[in-house]
């Protein structure tokens, strides 16, 4: 893609655990080059690896894009583990020790999620991949990150299938009907009975987090309308906009004003019984809300934020956004 004649250019980073992705945005909202290396998680990998990464694929997306640091307006990073106060300070301390940073803004990974589905600075987002996360930011541009806040049995796709799993176990000891869920799981642990499951269960650690990969077919099972399994998908959107309901009464924020982006993995897919769950029960608890799945890959959504920084009305660019995006492969889903 040609150079336009804008002031500068957007770089945008989204660190997890899985991937580090840098892109590079011009002011016009054409993306002109991305890069992708290795995941890290700062807390447990420690913040060289994490900014190591961050480095690599940033000079990628600007060889990709031939574009020097001197012509980045603005970086945005959103880095997995950026969840409380001074995180975001340390992680750009440790970043202008590598690279030639200009304007920064570092936030949690979950902030820039919710730019890959709204055109607009304020609302909320649930992230749902192998965790579950979310935030919130108000008119005002402040931020909230439910991080840890969230426990453990709400996090996303590994939760959902340990939920599932436990109905497996409940349905042996008949605390609640037979399921489909059954045979899928005895497959996945190549047994034959629930007694050898279980104790793979307890006693493998590797196997219960694989069991995450079961996500698709726990969902589809849900659909072909499994009592059991469609009960459990119901509770669990339940929660989830529990959390969302708790946020919105955090900040002060009136729900029937703001944009509700639904992210990751968990969400994907037309059918998505928990994402048609979760709609519902927010049209029926938050009113007035609007409910959107991503429309892009996060990293994107760092480029957009950028453009709110810049006071660059994403809305304006959204034809050249999502023209490249598509060129790129940063389309969501």
């Amino acid at each position: 893609m040609e150079k336009s004649n804008t002031s500068g250019y957007i770089l945008g980073i989204d660190q997890g655990g899985t991937k580090t992705a840098a892109a590079v945005m011009r002011e016009d909202g054409f993306i002109v080059g991305q890069a992708v290396t290795r995941g890290a998680y700062f807390p447990s990998e420690g913040m060289e690896s994490a900014v190591t990464a961050v480095r690599e694929a940033a000079e990628g997306a600007l060889k990709s894009a031939a574009v020097d640091w001197k012509e980045i307006a603005l970086t945005v990073a959103g880095i997995g583990g950026v969840d409380w106060p001074g995180d975001d300070r340390l992680v750009e301390d440790a970043l202008r020790e590598i690279l030639p940073l200009g304007e920064a803004v570092i936030c949690n990974d979950a902030v820039i999620a919710f730019y890959s589905g709204a055109l607009r600075s304020h609302g909320a987002v649930i992230c749902a991949g192998t965790g579950m996360n979310g935030a919130l930011i108000d008119k005002e541009g402040r931020q909230f990150v439910y991080g840890d806040y969230m426990e453990e049995k709400m996090q996303g796709g590994s939760a959902l299938a340990r939920r599932a799993a436990r109905k497996v176990f409940d349905a042996e000891l008949g605390l609640c009907p037979p399921t489909k869920l059954t045979p899928l799981f005895l497959e996945q642990a190549e047994v034959s009975d629930v007694d050898s499951l279980l104790k793979r269960y307890m006693m493998e650690d590797v196997f219960r987090k694989e069991l995450r990969f079961l996500v698709p077919q726990i969902l589809m099972i849900a659909e072909q309308g499994d009592e059991v399994t469609r009960g459990l998908i119901i509770e669990y959107a339940e929660q989830i906009v529990d959390y969302m309901e708790a946020g919105f009464r955090r900040m002060k924020m009136n729900p029937g004003e703001e944009e509700i982006v639904l992210a990751g993995s968990v969400f994907k897919g037309e059918a998505n019984p928990l994402t048609k769950q979760v709609v519902k029960r927010i049209g029926e608890r938050l009113s007035g809300a609007e409910v959107m799945r991503a429309c892009y890959e996060p990293v994107v959504g760092a480029c957009i934020m950028g453009l709110t920084r810049l006071h660059r009305e994403p809305s304006e660019r959204e034809k050249g956004i999502q023209e490249s995006a598509a060129v790129l492969g940063l389309l969501y889903g």
